[in-house]
């Protein structure tokens, strides 16, 4: 089977009617790709309207089977959907196989955080150090925008400083779905983006820059940049196996929600199109109720 006359046209309604980020059409090109490779070899000359649901699960069993997680699985199939909805919707198909396709289900993960005391911890060591060491402030800044306003990487990598607004201490973040949103900035990151501008142009004398986080060598910052500099920053503060800047967005969920702060609001701040992905949050919250009602509660109390 090959797909390879309407991948093209594919990308484009993705990119220009769907607005996907370049990143997320890659990833949806290359699940496709993949599920072509297996028919093709599994199956030979099946035709894209001879498939059916049992061409798809087969494929299903095979990634499960070479040890793929659960989650990147249904994402795969996330990608097979959309564009069998598109086939069917653009005449190419006259049914949609993935209908009677059931998405393996995930097993309940709670999202890991970091305890408090570590980010204050890895803050007053990055405070020690001052702004002598070359991406002191820099690094600074990573860690209060993907912590203090609960940036993905993604997000963080798109900053501008147009999208800073440093008088009334917000900025523009542009999210999933390219979809805007205005995130606060505490006052010590405004300071800190201050700081971190003038000593882009003094200091470093780099002209015409328009991201917030650069590279050493001046230039914007990428993926594998961001996770190594943060990775590197962690490993300072904890032992955990996770240390990736996700867990940096996490923690502040966690934190928030840990002090009282309405799941609303949260929402909002992270950026989630719906409360279902914030409540995942609450859970530290439950340890937190425990305590105060161990603490509080008659019953929890001997009678004398």
């Amino acid at each position: 089977m090959t797909l390879a006359a309407t991948q093209q046209q594919f990308r484009d309604y993705l990119r220009y009617e769907r607005r996907f980020s370049a990143h997320t059409i890659s990833n949806y090109m290359r699940d496709l790709e993949q599920f072509d490779q297996f028919c093709t070899h599994q199956y030979d000359e099946l035709s894209p309207s001879a498939l059916t649901h049992h061409h798809i699960r087969s494929w299903v069993v095979a990634l499960l089977d070479e040890g793929l997680v659960t989650v990147s699985v249904r994402r795969k199939l996330s990608s097979l959907s959309h564009f069998m909805k598109w086939m069917r919707k653009n005449d190419r198909l006259d049914h949609n196989p993935m209908l009677k396709v059931h998405l393996p289900k995930i097993p309940a993960r709670l999202p890991k955080s970091l305890p408090e005391s570590a980010i204050r911890q890895l803050w007053n060591s990055l405070e020690m150090r001052g702004e002598e060491a070359s991406g002191d402030l820099r690094d600074k800044a990573m860690l209060a925008l993907l912590y203090g306003s609960g940036l993905r990487r993604s997000e963080l990598i798109a900053l501008r400083w147009t999208d800073v607004d440093m008088d009334r201490g917000v900025i523009r973040v542009l999210g999933k779905g390219n979809k805007y949103r205005q995130v606060p900035l505490h006052q010590k990151a405004v300071s800190l983006l201050n700081m971190l501008k003038e000593y882009y142009i003094f200091e470093k004398e780099w002209v015409g820059f328009e991201h917030v986080i650069l590279t050493d060598k001046g230039q914007p910052c990428y993926p594998k940049f961001v996770y190594n500099r943060v990775t590197e920053m962690l490993s300072t503060v904890t032992t955990a196996d996770k240390k990736s800047p996700h867990i940096l967005r996490h923690s502040m969920a966690t934190h928030l929600m840990d002090h009282g702060a309405e799941l609303n609001a949260v929402k909002e701040l992270l950026g989630h199109s719906s409360l279902a992905a914030t409540q995942i949050y609450t859970h530290n919250s439950i340890t937190r109720l425990k305590d105060v009602y161990q603490q509080a509660h008659p019953s929890s109390h001997p009678l004398k």
